[in-house]
């Protein structure tokens, strides 16, 4: 005989006595009876969805002031998610088993774009080993050989610039990252195959940065319109396969010495622990799930960056001061970037106040407590960055951009978490914050910038990202000097 069970949240107290009753708690019928979550706001599944899809850190904050540090969010046709924001339950998600907590499952709708042998929508024993074999080039000495290509690729910006009047940011970031990204991955240079690469890639893209992206993608899954010859994205992504495989096919019949530096001759070259070798298809899926994850979310933060150095003279006094103290005028070096402490600082503020992914989500899969709450298989804890991020308690005065707080403290890994964090913190963590230092250190090396008159940047969605809605604004007043 199955009995009925309630499980009270500990904090469920802690909420005020006046708040709606609707607002208090949300009761699921599961096979032990009913269920308590934490509150979500009285309205439909339809609703939240889009204003989550379309209004998404508005959303967020609303249900926070309304609802309190815990509380849920109900997606039509995606799920209860439950937002945590305590930096505590955030530890206890990240420190959690990888039994226990699943992020492949959550992201199985990215496998449209990335494919289904990725590292996001994998788990356990499968992911620790794509994961593995991923890591080491998108870091350390490997990573510093980009330095040039980064360099070089903001430097034409810079000239595209030049006498344009007003710009945005974002476009141009995007340009930067692509190019640098496809050199990362696959090691080619300036030429026609690189300019079809490009073209391909721009293209796939564009599809997917719709502020109802996951609905299309729970619409229309993989598995079942993965050979539509009507629906254009997935014929776009049968013609970008293919030039992505003619690229496989030729770096494989080089000798591995001939081999371009770059992701895919490491690949190419990994053996996984009972032999075997990478198939195309992990293939395809490691190169586009670098691509599209370490080129678009990066471009978003630089241009989110913009927005919010540009108008703070004395930031930008201060970036300034430390080039020319570091660079003595010069372009910065490869040696220079290491010794940016204040832009470093920067970058990190800037990727606090302005969240590129405003959470990142875990499905249980086995019985877990965190922060007063017993949680059943198939509840989907979501570590909310945005939400952390803006914790007075933690970050005083938290929507004021100050970049000297990463001068005066360190943070603890479930404190500072635009890149997620556990078992499945972003891979290309350090490679995106080694980029925006090459990119930021050399454009304000060479320009001096301001943002247009009256230029307001709302967070919108793109896709799973968050974006400026004018793309930040900006213009050059003059170019800089610099030694030769």
């Amino acid at each position: 005989m199955i009995h009925e069970r309630r499980i009270r949240p500990a904090i469920s107290a802690e909420l005020p006595e006046t708040l709606d009753p609707q607002l208090r708690s949300r009761e699921v019928t599961a096979m032990t009876g009913p269920l308590v979550l934490p509150p979500s706001l009285p309205q439909s599944g339809v609703r939240q969805l889009l204003r989550y899809s379309f209004w998404p850190i508005e959303f967020l904050e609303d249900c926070a002031a309304r609802l309190g540090e815990t509380f849920s969010i109900e997606l039509a046709g995606l799920g209860t998610f439950v937002q945590l924001t305590r930096p505590d339950d955030i530890r206890d998600v990240f420190k959690a088993d990888e039994t226990t907590l699943h992020a492949g499952e959550v992201n199985v709708l990215l496998s449209s774009v990335v494919g289904t042998s990725s590292v996001l929508v994998l788990d356990e024993k499968p992911h620790v080993r794509q994961r593995k074999a991923m890591l080491p080039p998108l870091k350390g000495e490997r990573m510093r050989t980009f330095f040039d290509a980064m360099r070089s690729e903001t430097l034409a910006i810079a000239d595209q610039w030049t006498g344009a009047g007003v710009v945005r940011a974002d476009k141009a970031m995007q340009s930067i990252t692509l190019r640098v990204i496809i050199r990362a991955s696959l090691g080619l240079e300036s030429g026609p195959e690189f300019d079809v690469m490009q073209s391909a890639m721009a293209k796939l893209l564009a599809h997917v940065r719709h502020p109802l992206a996951l609905v299309m993608w729970k619409l229309f899954p993989l598995a079942r319109f993965e050979n539509s010859k009507i629906l254009p994205f997935f014929r776009m992504r049968r013609k970008f396969d293919t030039i992505l495989n003619a690229c496989f096919d030729r770096q494989r019949a080089l000798p591995e010495e001939q081999r371009p530096e770059c992701l895919l001759k490491d690949l190419l070259a990994t053996q996984y622990d009972d032999g075997s070798r990478m198939s195309n298809h992990e293939l395809r899926d490691a190169i586009v799930t670098v691509l599209a994850a370490g080129h678009d979310t990066t471009a978003l933060a630089l241009a989110w960056a913009f927005e919010l150095i540009l108008p703070r003279a004395d930031v930008v006094a201060k970036i300034v001061e430390e080039l020319d103290s570091v660079t003595d005028g010069h372009l910065p070096s490869l040696e220079d970037i290491e010794k940016l402490p204040y832009l470093d600082a920067v970058i990190r503020e800037s990727l606090r106040v302005r969240n590129v992914i405003p959470m990142v989500a875990r499905l249980v899969k086995k019985e877990i407590s965190v922060g007063g709450f017993s949680y059943p298989k198939d509840i989907v804890l979501c570590p909310s960055i945005h939400l952390l991020h803006m914790r007075g308690d933690l970050y005083p005065e938290p929507k004021l951009f100050r970049p000297e707080r990463f001068l005066e403290r360190k943070f603890a890994p479930y404190e500072w978490i635009p890149f997620g964090g556990g078992n499945r913190a972003c891979l290309g963590q350090a490679f995106a914050i080694y980029e925006m230092k090459v990119v930021l250190a050399t454009l304000f090396s060479t320009l001096r910038l301001e943002r247009r008159d009256g230029a307001v940047s709302r967070p919108v969605r793109r896709g799973v990202s968050i974006g400026p809605s004018d793309g930040s604004l900006l213009r050059v007043i003059e170019r800089r000097p610099t030694k030769s």
